[in-house]
């Protein structure tokens, strides 16, 4: 299996190194955005193309994994909120894996490198610290006895599972809130995949530049929670 993760990614590096000839496009109406990409690959979009997957035309193997974050527009987001922000928090939730003995997760990054697209996106590029924590010791559930003192709560144990990275996220907001397009690489979750079989970063580098965005129609409608609000108008209209 990793033999053939390597052929994978090294024929995207070998794709990606002439510029754009005979690429592939996807464009994206809802969101707004489209992406190249070479001509032995193939981009299968989901859910109206809030997630996405960029596979080895071939073979159909995942090469990097797309998702659209928020993909909806409720809850309203805060005044303040910043793509960046927005894009950093999502990348370390989606990490979160839990177990019957304990979690692991990725978060903190140690580092966040910013650059832009040909066409102006912004790309955020960061790595992220990994950990794990176990619970070995639980308690008892035989002990019956109420006199019996219970035992002290089991503290975790913390291991270090590396960095995962690089992952990345777009810029992709409309004019009217903030919106990103995370795009992560097969391979570089240290808990899923050997490190030393993370894509070829030139290759992705170069997918994501292409990126592009355009402007769409902001969506009609009231949130729930906006409807708790006294002095919203409600467009009810007779069928």
């Amino acid at each position: 299996m990793i033999g053939l993760c390597s052929i994978l990614l090294a024929g995207m590096a070998a794709a990606a190194e002439k510029d754009g000839e005979g690429w592939k496009t996807y464009r994206n109406h809802t969101f707004g955005y489209e992406i190249s990409y070479p001509p032995n690959m193939e981009f299968r979009a989901y859910a109206g193309g809030s997630s996405g997957e960029l596979q080895d035309a071939t073979t159909g193997h995942m090469l990097v994994e797309f998702e659209v974050w928020p993909p909806g527009e409720c809850p309203r987001q805060p005044a303040n909120t910043t793509a960046k922000e927005l894009g950093i928090d999502r990348a370390k939730v989606v990490t979160q894996a839990d177990g019957p003995d304990g979690s692991s997760y990725c978060g903190d990054p140690v580092t966040v490198r910013e650059y832009a697209s040909l066409h102006g996106a912004k790309i955020y590029e960061l790595e992220l610290t990994c950990m794990s924590e176990a619970y070995p010791g639980a308690p008892d559930d035989s002990i019956d006895d109420e006199s019996e003192a219970a035992p002290a709560e089991t503290q975790p144990i913390l291991t270090a599972q590396g960095r995962k990275g690089p992952t990345y996220f777009i810029d992709i907001s409309p004019s009217w809130t903030k919106r990103i397009l995370s795009a992560d690489p097969f391979g570089v979750d240290p808990r899923m995949q050997p490190t030393k079989e993370k894509a070829d970063l030139a290759a992705v580098r170069k997918i994501l530049g292409t990126l592009k965005t355009f402007p769409t129609q902001r969506p009609s409608g009231v949130c729930i929670e906006e409807l708790r609000k006294p002095g919203v108008p409600i467009d009810i209209r007779p069928r």
